[in-house]
């Protein structure tokens, strides 16, 4: 045991430093070349900074990452050797994004935002389910949002109602925060200390949900509706904007007001670079305010423009966004490199949720992936936070690395060469110096060594 601690030491090193050293492909580089909008604003960002960018990666990195991002797992070497004959990124963005697989990902992305992971009274995996079902169809996001603040129904068979059953105090809060990008419960108690919302402001809109009720159907079944008792329409609810809602149908006419703002549309255009790219061009992602601007404001005005042009179309801004220069580029890590994240001159590294983990650790070492040993991993990777709000995805992952020594000691290695063995766990060939470090040591040895190393345990 000693031997091996020595060794991982060692490697791990060595291979945390490596893939961003990759050379990338001058064919992908001219590609990019072509003036879209996005690399327009941002090149001229750059400039204006006197940033250099960071050089496109290489077609084994970029498939490794856009597998993360659109179907939570790292390539099989199947899925490796047919990419790289080819090497259409368009291509394989648009495979990805047709395939099963991106919606089940996607889903998982939405409901752990949206819910969390708590497992209370609501029924998280019915939500997961009808997102899924969503995005199967194709349905726009403002729907989405429509039918998860509108909705009524049984939470074993209508998996929208589950978010607000999910937040029965001040549902306003989460809404306003994942639809809004806005923390209006900073002035639940008081005016907002950094932004114009005030505290009858919060009191107003969270009146919006004052109708809604909850009744027990059966154990782990709750009906959600809006009662017909008699409104006070003296004392209605009110938009942020200072009108007061037409109807006594509150949370419908909140949700068309909210899906029908610019703000809305920031949020979602927000989001999206956010999860793909690791930072919001508004930063947190749930903090619009006038102390927190966006730091390129025009090229998220001409994100905003797009989704509401494109209907809200989930596919397409992913798209946009994974056809994007910055997208393509190699991570901002190396040692002195001027790139700042704010600017987006390299996609930041993210670190590899405990699905991905998981997931990916599955096709590392050939293992059929099992619900109860994912949802025990996930629940033993949290903790205490088992309950927080994940609002924003990246700032809730920290290393997982104690928990993989427990989950991968035994494993047996998938192949047996040094070299298939980095194909396989890391998506790559093993540099000449990686092979000399590896020399004496066993394919167990190695196995062990690479599952635990930084590069896997990222998305880079």
């Amino acid at each position: 045991m000693y031997r091996l601690l020595a060794v991982t030491i060692l490697v791990i090193h060595t291979i945390a430093i490596c893939p961003f050293a990759l050379a990338f492909e001058a064919d992908q580089e001219a590609a990019l070349a072509v003036s879209s909008p996005i690399n327009q604003i941002l090149n001229s960002t750059w400039q204006d900074q006197s940033i250099q960018p960071a050089p496109i990666v290489s077609n084994e990195q970029f498939l490794r990452r856009i597998m993360l991002d659109l179907h939570g797992r790292i390539p099989t070497l199947d899925e490796q050797r047919e990419f790289l004959a080819s090497s259409n990124r368009g291509k394989l963005i648009d495979q990805l994004l047709a395939s099963e697989e991106f919606n089940s990902k996607w889903s998982d992305v939405w409901t752990t935002q949206l819910y969390g992971y708590a497992d209370e009274s609501a029924d998280r995996d019915t939500l997961a389910t009808w997102l899924g079902d969503q995005l199967r169809i194709h349905r726009p996001y403002d729907d989405i949002a429509t039918q998860l603040i509108a909705s009524t129904g049984q939470s074993a068979f209508n998996g929208e109602v589950n978010f607000l059953i999910r937040y029965p105090e001040e549902p306003i809060v989460k809404v306003s925060r994942a639809f809004l990008g806005i923390r209006l419960d900073c002035a639940r108690c008081h005016d907002h200390p950094f932004d114009r919302w005030t505290e009858e402001d919060f009191a107003k809109m969270n009146r919006f949900f004052d109708r809604m009720r909850r009744e027990e159907i059966s154990p782990g079944n709750t009906r959600l509706f809006d009662s017909a008792t008699e409104i006070d329409l003296a004392n209605s609810p009110r938009f942020l904007t200072g009108a007061i809602p037409k109807t006594t149908q509150w949370r419908s006419e909140l949700a068309l007001f909210l899906t029908n703002s610019r703000p809305f549309a920031r949020n979602f255009a927000n989001r999206i670079w956010y999860q793909l790219m690791g930072r919001g061009i508004v930063h947190p992602v749930d903090d619009f305010s006038r102390d927190n601007p966006a730091s390129i404001p025009a090229l998220l005005e001409w994100l905003t423009d797009e989704a509401q042009r494109s209907q809200f179309d989930i596919r397409h801004m992913i798209r946009l966004v994974c056809e994007s220069q910055a997208y393509q580029m190699q991570t901002n890590v190396q040692a002195g490199h001027s790139n700042k994240p704010a600017w987006f001159a390299g996609p930041t590294m993210k670190p590899l949720t405990p699905e991905q983990w998981y997931d990916s650790m599955c096709v590392a070492i050939d293992r059929k992936p099992a619900l109860e040993d994912k949802t025990e991993f996930i629940r033993s990777f949290y903790g205490d936070a088992l309950n927080g709000d994940f609002s924003a995805t990246w700032e809730y992952r920290e290393t997982v690395q104690g928990l993989m020594f427990r989950l991968v000691e035994s494993v047996e290695p998938p192949v047996n060469s040094a070299k298939d063995l980095f194909k396989k766990i890391l998506c790559r060939e093993p540099t000449t110096d990686e092979l000399v470090a590896f020399e004496n040591q066993s394919p167990k040895e190695i196995t062990f060594v690479l599952l635990h190393s930084s590069e896997f345990a990222f998305n880079h």
